[in-house]
């Protein structure tokens, strides 16, 4: 009987009302700590049905965090450039005494 919480701290609801990441109901996220022991296990076995049934159908579910993925993927790779551009800023400004962007001009 699990009566853990399912939470992965991705807290965002889809359209059908239920946590993109633990796939409970806003309801069951909001009240999860006045559920007795029963219902906590209740949630987490239908949830575990539903994630089975997913899987094995190879639902639309299983592509969504792929996709999640491929776009963080993009974004930190967005990120990392930018990083890079400014520590080589700074090096370059540190590389030169004195010498601030507005004295540079």
């Amino acid at each position: 009987m699990d009566s853990g919480n399912p939470c992965i701290g991705l807290c965002r609801f889809g359209g059908d009302g239920n946590c993109l990441g633990c796939h409970r109901t806003k309801a069951e996220v909001k009240g999860w700590k006045r559920l007795s022991d029963a219902a906590k296990a209740a949630v987490n076995a239908r949830i575990a049905a539903n994630s089975r049934l997913g899987s094995e159908a190879g639902s639309a579910e299983g592509k969504a965090p792929r996709k999640r993925r491929r776009k963080l993927d993009r974004k930190i790779g967005k990120l990392e450039a930018k990083l890079a551009l400014l520590q080589a800023e700074r090096d370059r400004l540190s590389g030169r005494p004195g010498q601030t962007p507005e004295s540079s001009r």
